[in-house]
């Protein structure tokens, strides 16, 4: 998991980008697919992406970002591809015993030619192609396919991107939407301490990009708590009606980050279990832990989520209580005001013999009166404690 001081310089980053929720999620909002066909198109195709019409077409230079890294016991190599062609031309050097293989960009012409220099299934290679997919895993015989949501945060906006992960014994590929991700110390790993990967080999790979992922998590988690603290003392203090509409924006974004983080859970925990018995019993400690990273995510956002769904509640509660408030405050004024207005109304009668007009201390008895009658309602307002308190 991230250290604190991490998670601190990230919920930094993120409230400097902030005016109230700057996330926005990729794979569920606005963002269309990165694939040219829509479900539509879709809709009574076959399965698989051999009938694409656009998967016999390399994509253009440069919109593909292809790496590979290469592991072994007492050697490293990084390489980066211009091409998937280019790739598979190269074989994995006879030394190696894990290579990681990471495609940043989706095009049906790549997926096609992993598909068939891998052996990857065509319905898995139709998941990893039309985005967005729900997280989920898929035993394949030997390999293990693997879908789950990064998280990360750039250009002001929260990025909620697919991954697809091919496992494939000695292999991994790995496939993401778009540039960037939240993988850097993990390459940076198999630099300056390669002896897990040594030792455990692609087993232990694929659970260092998975807890990767989880740990991303957490800085988030920990924003929407800070935000809903905020928001609760907002509520408490001044709501406005702008409070309103935070109050549902957090909790629209609460949900797509609960159904994200549902579904990883079930992920990670059949690779606990090892329900495919692909991993050895020391790597499946691992995925246990990473899979109780995932637990702690969910509680943690589970007790958030309600905090926000009585956020509603509580700002219902304050606005009628303010609204309480001044109807109270007016009431008494009226109150208070009803028999100076009652002597005022009485004696602005154009009448002609009204008794007290020709008299000499009307004018002051009817001021006595009248304040008379308004201290003594505000004394009995006090008695009752209706005001002053």
């Amino acid at each position: 998991m991230p250290s604190k001081s991490q998670n601190d310089s990230f919920l930094k980053a993120l409230k400097e980008k902030a005016l109230f929720v700057p996330f926005h999620f990729v794979g569920l909002s606005s963002r269309k697919s990165v694939s040219k066909h829509s479900s539509r198109d879709r809709i009574g195709a076959p399965p698989g992406i051999e009938h694409l019409p656009d998967s016999d077409e390399p994509p253009s230079p440069g919109s593909i970002f292809i790496s590979c890294i290469d592991l072994s016991e007492s050697e490293r190599e990084e390489s980066s591809f211009e091409s998937i062609d280019q790739l598979i031309a190269t074989p994995k050097p006879s030394w190696s015993v894990t290579r990681w293989i990471d495609i940043q960009g989706i095009h049906p012409y790549v997926l096609k030619k992993l598909q068939s220099a891998y052996g990857i299934h065509s319905l898995a290679a139709e998941d990893a192609l039309h985005v967005p997919q729900r997280p989920k895993i898929e035993d394949y015989d030997e390999s293990l396919f693997i879908i789950l949501k990064m998280l990360r945060i750039e250009d002001d906006k929260m990025i909620n991107e697919q991954v697809s992960f091919f496992y494939l014994g000695d292999t991994i590929i790995t496939i993401q939407e778009e540039r960037g991700d939240v993988w850097d110390k993990v390459r940076l790993r198999t630099q300056k301490n390669i002896s897990r990967f040594k030792k455990y080999g692609a087993p232990y790979l694929l659970y260092a990009l998975i807890d990767a992922i989880i740990d991303h998590i957490f800085p988030f988690i920990d924003f929407y708590f800070e935000t809903i603290d905020s928001l609760e003392q907002e509520i408490l203090g001044n709501p406005t009606h702008n409070t309103q509409k935070r109050v549902h924006a957090i909790k629209r974004e609460l949900i797509y980050l609960r159904q994200a983080i549902l579904q990883m859970q079930n992920v990670t925990a059949t690779l606990a279990r090892d329900e495919y018995e692909l991993f050895s019993p020391e790597v499946e400690s691992y995925f246990r832990d990473v899979h109780d990273h995932t637990s702690q995510a969910w509680e943690a956002l589970e007790m958030y989520r309600e905090t926000a769904n009585g956020l509603q509640d509580l700002y219902m509660a304050a606005s009628s209580n303010r609204l309480n408030e001044v109807m109270k405050a007016l009431t008494i004024m009226a109150s208070l005001f009803l028999p100076l207005t009652f002597f005022a109304g009485v004696y602005g009668m154009n009448f002609e013999y009204i008794p007290e007009l020709s008299w000499k201390y009307s004018y002051p008895v009817f001021w006595i009166l009248s304040l008379s009658c308004f201290i003594g309602l505000l004394c009995f307002f006090k008695r009752k404690k209706w005001i002053g308190n």
